[in-house]
């Protein structure tokens, strides 16, 4: 698919993108306890989650999930290049006991396996570090030690495995990145019934009483920016629908404030995002270790600003569904933006942004980048299709924001 954006004006009112990290964990929830999820929206990541939850044993009628019998463990389990699904199933499986062959697309195959792995060490094997690999034994006691700076989701995986086997506990190495993911996976569990504290760096996890869950899944913050931020950068003002309240914790919904802080109006009433452009934005310097997803949605608005825009804690990019350091920079600089990186940081500098031809990296986010930045000057987005991974109703949305869109 190709798509060609003309200079355009983005304004309206939209409902937020399904947040697929809430997506992908209520579709996972089914192993403990039934769901229904009302508005549930078929993604890529999502439609992974679903086949993974019907292969262990989950019955699925339209977006209802039962668990009526005694969950099993298959012999080949594919996840596409959903990591979340991937990384959240792992320790499910240790829990369950394995003999499964595991793969997924070329991105999920660049994936490290490394700090899962050495967590199970003594336990389950891996016939390799990356995928495809076989994963064979079962974790013989409720603990497990695990580094925290590779991945949160495997922290995740294993808050719902102890949960279906009445308890465990958790022994995360620092440094711990994204805990914000922790604390979203422990407030979900905790919701419907689940009891598990994290104090420091270990989690327990304790018999629950489990409840259904019905209702929608919430809407995705970092999603939806792209949206926010084709408005501020066009001149527009955007009402964004259906997101989730703003929690105590840090994480992706932090974009509002990193939106305010860079100039626009931005703020949450309501189950609302409201954001208004603004005449100045000025540039912010940023740690996204602990929400790496944000980083192009903060590089979308950065060469609008004032003043040079810093991320860092970008380690954790590189090995996102591209190398998101190379690919936010690579595709900034084909719209005409001057940025500089290193091993520890993004620069941006404020810059006449001009049309700009892009090839989607098989990366979501990098496409959604290189639209906002489109919508001020022109461009064309090849394999624009790779939306569909977390959002495939996004150029509908934006062409209902009165964005100039033709799509080939």
């Amino acid at each position: 698919m190709l798509v060609e954006i003309n200079p355009s004006k983005i304004y309206g009112k939209v409902k937020a993108p399904q947040s697929k990290s809430f997506g992908i964990r209520l579709v996972l929830y089914s192993l403990l306890k039934e769901s229904k999820l009302d508005n549930l929206i078929s993604s890529d990541d999502v439609n992974v989650a679903i086949n993974v939850v019907k292969q262990l044993g989950v019955s699925v009628e339209g977006t209802y999930f039962k668990r009526e019998k005694e969950l099993v463990t298959p012999k080949f389990l594919y996840f596409g290049g959903s990591a979340t699904t991937l990384r959240m199933s792992i320790p499910i499986l240790s829990i369950l006991g394995a003999d499964t062959i595991i793969d997924g697309d070329e991105t999920l195959r660049k994936r490290p396996l490394n700090a899962i792995i050495k967590a199970l060490e003594g336990s389950v094997s891996f016939s390799s570090s990356s995928l495809p690999t076989k994963i064979s034994g079962k974790l013989k006691e409720n603990f497990v030690r695990i580094e925290g700076g590779e991945s949160s989701q495997y922290i995740s995986g294993f808050i719902y495995a102890f949960s279906l086997v009445g308890g465990g506990e958790i022994e995360i190495i620092p440094p711990i990145s994204s805990k914000s993911y922790i604390y979203l996976t422990i407030e979900l569990i905790n919701s419907l019934g689940g009891n598990v504290k994290m104090k420091g760096n270990k989690i327990y996890v304790e018999k629950g009483d489990f409840k259904p869950y019905i209702g929608k899944v919430p809407g995705d913050y970092a999603l939806a920016s792209f949206y926010a931020s084709s408005s501020i950068v066009s001149g527009g003002e955007i009402v964004i629908e259906d997101v989730y309240e703003l929690p105590n914790f840090d994480g992706d919904h932090s974009i509002v404030n990193f939106y305010e802080m860079m100039g626009a109006e931005s703020y949450v009433k309501d189950n609302k995002w409201i954001v208004k452009s603004s005449e100045k934005l000025n540039g912010i310097e940023v740690n996204v270790d602990d929400y790496p997803d944000l980083a192009p949605s903060i590089a979308s608005l950065a060469p609008f600003s004032s003043s040079p825009t810093v991320i860092k804690g970008i380690k954790r990019l590189k090995t996102k569904e591209s190398n998101r350091v190379v690919t936010i920079s690579e595709t900034l600089s084909k719209f005409g933006v001057k940025v500089e990186y290193d091993e520890d940081k993004i620069i941006i500098y404020p810059s006449k942004v001009k049309a700009g031809h892009v090839i989607c990296p098989n990366d979501h986010r990098i496409a959604m980048l290189a639209s906002v930045l489109s919508f001020k000057s022109g461009g064309i987005i090849e394999k624009a299709e790779c939306v569909n991974k977390s959002n495939p109703n996004f150029w509908k949305d934006l062409i209902s924001l009165n964005g100039r869109i033709i799509i080939r």
